[in-house]
């Protein structure tokens, strides 16, 4: 995810090219097929205080919205996010608000230690750490990167998700990480659905951030034709993909705890 400040607003001032995003700022439209029109958005109108900076970089107000939509909608309570940052502070908030029956755990790698503990005192100021954990993972050669591309230390995410999933299996994950802008860098985020298709309940929701570049197109086309996953992309202005998880069996190893 982009550098993005998560502070509040008025601790924002070292921080360029940031907007102030509200309830009135979240679309009232209708974002997949499945979802209510107005769901995501209602109940983000309780969540956007104490106000966030938001930069031109991270995950777009349409985009999460259709994030927070299936979390309403479909009950998700696992969640991963790849990069961390506004999003997360949001997530975690509106998970905190729903009280899921069976409680919620959200996991967020970041690789730069920096940011993730930023993000991390701004879950502790609003008291938000206890189910949520910034995983600190440095970008390092991974086996399925592309040349000169690294991915997430393979061994921090794996301890990182073990520690807070406690085996059992993510029903989200929104992919918005490794940072993918640079040239050359387009299939930096390639990794993240063979390293985690394992981990993944039966049905669960994988988002694919920026898709409107090259680089996550092919993205998209690599994991439907290497995993057999179908996206569905909601273009311009939320910019995401969405597949939902079409195997019906649980990985050996793993509880169905996450299954309510």
């Amino acid at each position: 995810m982009a550098r993005t400040s998560p502070a509040v607003a008025n601790d924002a001032g070292a921080w360029h090219a940031e907007l102030l995003v509200t309830a009135d700022d979240l679309p009232r439209s209708e974002l997949v097929g499945r979802a209510s029109r107005d769901a995501a958005a209602d109940v983000l109108a309780t969540i956007d205080r104490p106000r966030l900076t938001w930069g031109a970089g991270a995950m777009r107000p349409e985009g999460l919205v259709a994030v927070c939509n299936d979390v309403i909608l479909n009950g998700r309570d696992r969640v991963v996010e790849l990069g961390s940052g506004v999003s997360t502070i949001l997530l975690a908030r509106l998970l905190t608000r729903r009280r899921p029956r069976g409680g919620w755990r959200l996991a967020a790698v970041e690789h730069d230690a920096r940011w993730a503990q930023r993000v991390s005192d701004q879950l502790d100021s609003e008291h938000l750490r206890r189910h949520v954990t910034v995983v600190h993972a440095p970008l390092v050669p991974h086996r399925l990167a592309a040349a000169d591309l690294g991915w997430y230390d393979e061994a921090a995410v794996v301890a990182g998700l073990d520690a807070v999933l406690r085996g059992d299996l993510i029903d989200l994950v929104v992919v918005d990480g490794p940072p993918a802008y640079a040239a050359g860098h387009g299939l930096a985020r390639y990794p993240a659905l063979p390293v985690l298709q394992h981990r993944l309940a039966p049905g669960a929701t994988i988002v694919l951030d920026d898709i409107d570049r090259p680089g996550e197109q092919e993205v998209l086309r690599r994991w439907e034709s290497n995993i057999g996953l179908s996206f569905h992309r909601l273009p311009e202005p939320a910019r995401v993909a969405i597949a939902t998880n079409s195997r019906t069996d649980r990985p050996a190893g793993h509880s169905s705890a996450a299954m309510h």
